[in-house]
């Protein structure tokens, strides 16, 4: 067995949705300069890099960071599906596809390849997005899922960004499907054996940054 990252490192050139900046990593304490340790500080939006949406990211009710328990965050049941897209399209999984789809799927990857973009402006400009109709379906045949994961910045397409929110209140609501962004899924080439996904331990987040490690053959 082998363990990969699905996660991206954050620095300075991590990018953010809208093209925004932000991530800083600055020097705190450093032993060159005669201190006793090196220490940092570290600035961060908490949607930054690979990141999970809580319900609460569109509901003021909706559950946050400190609402879930240690074994939520283990999935024994992933499942990789491959989607080639286009720029600003809104992403909509045909009912055959979905029931391709093994019923006791709990994180599903969905790798498009646009992370190819991730170091031009595209990647955030351009980005597609998922329609607001693909949540719907997924609760239908995967009653298990709880977690959807996209190799793009957002799920919502800075072109349509309406349309974003729409999906956004779809996946958030009801018995929801929790939403990570920007996954690093270039080594993956098969469905995992099993992710742990970590979220930053903050309390009071509608989303976070997370640590995702798969097991792979």
């Amino acid at each position: 067995m082998k363990h990969i990252y699905l996660s991206y490192f954050l620095d300075e050139n991590t990018p953010l949705y809208g093209g925004e900046k932000g991530i800083g990593v600055v020097p705190d304490r450093e032993i060159r300069n005669g201190d006793t340790a090196n220490t940092k500080r570290l600035k961060l939006h908490n949607h930054s890099g690979t990141h999970i949406d809580f319900p609460n990211h569109f509901f003021e009710d909706g559950k946050m960071s400190q609402h879930y328990e240690a074994d939520f965050w283990i999935f024994n049941h992933p499942f990789l599906i491959e989607y080639e897209v286009s720029e600003n399209e809104l992403i909509l999984l045909s009912k055959q596809a979905i029931q391709s789809i093994p019923s006791d799927t709990d994180f599903l990857i969905l790798k498009t390849g646009f992370s190819k973009y991730r170091d031009e402006e595209a990647y955030w400009k351009y980005n597609p997005g998922l329609h607001p109709d693909l949540s719907e379906k997924l609760k239908m045949y995967l009653p298990k899922l709880k977690v959807l994961g996209v190799d793009l910045i957002s799920i919502t397409s800075f072109q349509d960004r309406p349309s974003g929110r729409i999906a956004h209140k779809h996946f958030l609501g009801g018995k929801p499907i929790l939403l990570i962004e920007d996954m690093k899924l270039d080594q993956l080439i098969m469905s995992p054996i099993k992710i742990v996904c970590l979220p930053l331990l903050a309390t009071g987040l509608d989303g976070a940054p997370v640590t995702i490690i798969a097991e792979i053959d």
